[in-house]
């Protein structure tokens, strides 16, 4: 457990977290997640083919009420950034193991790769854009993203009134 005496925003501590690690692979879930069974065993299997390789799980949605996984809910694992510059979701996929981009908040590398790439921009205080940042320095530095075809790890979207930011955006 890792404590800052100030505010160095969510980029900031999970740097911490991330130089911390001591394990073979470094990985980030959010807190408002419930990874289902046996969500690691792709994580393993994938990195342990290239050490540059970062993994995102298949995200599916969170039930709040009971914490478990919404059934028959398709999810998704794609990402890629537009031509302006802007996260999207690739909702239906590509079929394809291979993306452009990370989810923010649920991946995973190995420690060596967290190390050889610097992790996180230090820079950034909040959330947002990390994603974008971490995908595209993963490619420029022979790395690559990949989908983890059976992770699967149920997610908390902001879809109503008690999922809904609580926070004002500055």
């Amino acid at each position: 457990l890792r404590r800052h005496e100030d505010t160095v925003g969510l980029i900031g501590a999970k740097q911490t977290g991330g130089d911390a690690a001591t394990g073979d692979l470094v990985i980030f879930f959010d807190c408002h997640v419930a990874p289902q069974k046996e969500w690691y065993k792709d994580f393993l299997e994938l990195i342990s083919v290239n050490y540059r390789r970062m993994v995102i799980p298949h995200i599916t949605a969170l039930d709040i009420g009971t914490w478990s996984q919404k059934a028959g809910v398709a999810g998704l694992s794609q990402c890629y950034a537009n031509w302006a510059g802007d996260f999207e979701w690739a909702w239906d996929g590509t079929g394809d193991m291979y993306m452009g981009m990370i989810s923010g908040g649920l991946l995973g590398m190995s420690r060596r790769w967290w190390i050889e790439t610097g992790g996180y921009d230090v820079h950034m205080m909040g959330w947002g854009g990390e994603n974008i940042d971490q995908g595209i320095r993963c490619w420029v530095c022979g790395g690559e993203i990949v989908a983890a075809p059976n992770s699967q790890v149920a997610h908390m979207w902001r879809i109503d009134a008690a999922t809904g930011a609580r926070y004002k955006r500055v």
